[in-house]
């Protein structure tokens, strides 16, 4: 069995929804206010134990034979409750030994049963006793108990499986239908808000909530119906389409969203940052572990309609996912700023600057190792008269290149303002200021995705920098003509998606 743990123990809570939908009126006379309540608790203890209660209709009498038959399927197979597999397999596959404890509705007795599946495999015994007594008949619900353990829950599973239940079981936990908690702790829905802004190309113009409602037809009339919106906030972990069957989530919890490259790209692009939705495919099939569709030949053709629904005017949702910026950057942190600086130290420290000999002149044949070092930040304040858009990151590092020593003051800004991407400006023979602006038009385009590393720009930065000013002292004239149209370059056809 292909089981991932939130699967399993899914099939226990479908069970009780199941139970719950099926008897819904009945358990309303009893309890006019009644609400389904799925209770699992885990205990990670010698070998592990897992109990699953419920206070849905139990297991009937009647029913009490086919829901112990693999592959039986109950009467009613049109809801999550459809092949007849998934309580036996996902106990078995969990644990060595589990039972059964049951109320049925209505009812004034319990009925109990232990699974001993190593002992039952050893003796090819089929026949289990079951263990019958009274109850109150005001009482209902099923607790399923597994123990010794083939998969002991580690701590970091067990957050998963509250991550990856709360997001499978949404819509019947926003509804109000489920109260579904893991040891103790009620499992909430985190619903992602969804971004207010004008078109990306008419930055003045109507703020417009990025949600559109998807209703396609494909061509073997199968539906598909929901919506797809864009997050405020990127999240590449939390992006992405949720599918649901029956209302249960199939595919796209946790960290597993349907994420087609046609509609999302590949890699770290902004539509897998941003873009996410939940789309119902009650018209297709579920493999029997019900974490996957049956896609029936039709995905390729389902992810082209898709992707043209979602691109078509007056909002062309995929469009501005990929070319929207917000007005204000944000500007790395303290601590990645940290980091980069440190491995572009190193670098200077483990490299010996060399020229190739047909290249080279006297001046810088005998040139030392470089080496550098971490200065302590210094606050540079923006120029005098207008304030910088963004407070600036500052840093300062002093390195030597073919024996001179060089002071250099790095400022990461977001200038609106400024036009130019790098400023060179040199205070003294060899003290320079390096000023990367992080809303020049190259950065908005390409140094954005959350978690962009911002290394790469400022080894080209530092590396432009140093280089003119080391032109300069070797007697180049205007060497900061290069700067300038490098600056030009980027701001035009550089910073352009196609």
């Amino acid at each position: 069995m292909k089981y991932q743990p939130w699967y399993a123990l899914g099939e226990l809570v479908d069970n009780a929804i199941q139970s719950h939908l099926s008897n819904i009126d009945a358990l309303r006379e009893i309890d006019p206010g009644h609400v389904l309540e799925v209770s699992i608790e885990i205990d990670r203890a010698e070998n592990g134990r897992i109990t699953v209660s419920d206070n849905a209709a139990g297991i009937s009498a009647a029913d009490w034979g086919r829901a112990f038959k693999v592959a039986e399927p109950p009467s009613d197979a049109s809801g999550l409750s459809q092949f007849g597999v998934g309580m036996k397999a996902a106990c078995c596959w969990f644990a060595r030994r589990w039972s059964v404890d049951t109320i049925a509705l209505g009812a004034a007795e319990a009925r109990a049963v232990t699974f001993d599946v190593p002992r039952i495999i050893e003796s090819r015994d089929e026949q289990l006793e079951v263990e019958v007594r009274y109850a109150d008949v005001r009482a209902h619900g099923t607790r399923v108990e597994m123990t010794d353990l083939y998969r002991p829950v580690a701590a970091r599973t067990l957050g998963k499986i509250k991550e990856y239940l709360g997001g499978i079981y949404r819509q019947f936990l926003r509804r109000g239908d489920l109260v579904l908690t893991v040891n103790g702790e009620p499992l909430l829905y985190d619903e992602p808000p969804i971004l207010k802004a004008p078109l990306y190309n008419d930055r003045g113009g109507e703020a417009h909530r990025w949600r559109q409602d998807v209703d396609l037809v494909l061509d073997s009339g199968r539906r598909v119906h929901g919506f797809v919106g864009i997050r405020e906030t990127g999240a590449s972990k939390s992006a992405g389409l949720a599918l649901f069957y029956r209302g249960k989530v199939v595919t796209g919890s946790g960290e597993e969203f349907y994420k087609p490259v046609e509609i999302f790209g590949g890699g770290n692009t902004f539509a897998s940052q941003r873009v996410f939705g939940e789309l119902h495919m009650d018209d297709f099939s579920v493999t029997y572990t019900k974490d996957a569709l049956v896609w029936y030949d039709e995905e390729e053709e389902f992810v082209a309609a898709l992707r043209d629904a979602l691109d078509r005017e007056p909002w062309p949702l995929l469009r501005q996912a990929n070319n929207f910026r917000k007005r204000d950057p944000e500007l790395a942190g303290g601590e990645s700023v940290s980091s980069a600086l440190a491995n572009i130290v190193s670098a200077f420290t483990d490299v010996e600057f060399e020229l190739d000999p047909a290249t080279s002149d006297d001046t810088w044949s005998e040139a030392p190792a470089g080496f550098a070092h971490l200065v302590e930040p210094l606050p540079l304040a923006p120029p005098e008269g207008r304030a910088s858009a963004s407070p600036p990151v500052d840093r300062s590092i002093e390195v030597s290149v073919r024996g001179t020593t060089w002071k250099v003051d790095l400022r990461l800004v977001a200038d609106d303002k400024v036009s130019r991407w790098l400023t060179v400006f040199r205070t003294k023979d060899d003290q320079l200021t390096l000023t990367v602006n992080q809303s020049h038009p190259f950065m908005r385009a390409w140094c954005e995705l959350p978690g962009q590393e911002l290394e790469p720009v400022w080894r080209v930065a530092i590396a432009l920098g140093l280089g003119q000013e080391m032109a300069r002292m070797q007697g180049a004239h205007q060497p900061g003509l290069v700067t300038q149209n490098v600056n030009e370059v980027l701001r035009t056809v550089m910073s352009r998606k196609n």
